[in-house]
């Protein structure tokens, strides 16, 4: 099957670590993307920085969604919250990141197959990365 990105939701730059020395901080950028197959893949593109030059970029993706041992789904819905708004946003985001279970509640540990997650970097550094602190509404694509 051939992957594409039918929406997503940027973010930007939803948190940021050891901004209070001088020498390194690390900042995380978070994106969320509907494909063509439904599942709702998260992106994480996380800098690692150490006297103001970037000296790291790790990205990593999971699914926007989590069974429990329980039966209980959580996952990410794609919500009203625009850049506009930055408290809205915050809340919408938090909302769902606060609501991850730990993996030990998880019924499985799954990943988004090679395919799924190239389709969602390639899209992101085609169109996103260069803009990543921009903040989106959802941005429905044209199919």
């Amino acid at each position: 099957m051939s992957f594409r990105v039918l929406k997503y939701k940027n973010y930007g730059c939803t948190m940021t670590g050891g901004e209070d020395t001088d020498d390194w901080k690390h900042m995380f950028y978070w994106s969320f993307y509907e494909l063509n197959n439904g599942k709702v893949i998260v992106l994480n593109d996380t800098e690692y920085w150490e006297n103001d030059k970037l000296i790291e970029k790790d990205f990593s993706c999971t699914y926007g969604s989590s069974e429990l041992k329980s039966g209980e789904i959580i996952k990410y819905e794609f919500g009203n919250a625009n850049p506009n708004d930055a408290n809205a946003m915050s809340k919408e985001f938090f909302d769902y990141f606060e609501s991850k279970p730990p993996v030990k509640d998880l019924k499985f540990l799954d990943y988004p197959s090679k395919d799924e997650e190239n389709c969602v970097l390639e899209f992101y550094k085609k169109h996103i990365i260069d803009r990543k602190d921009q903040k989106t509404s959802t941005v429905h694509l044209n199919e």
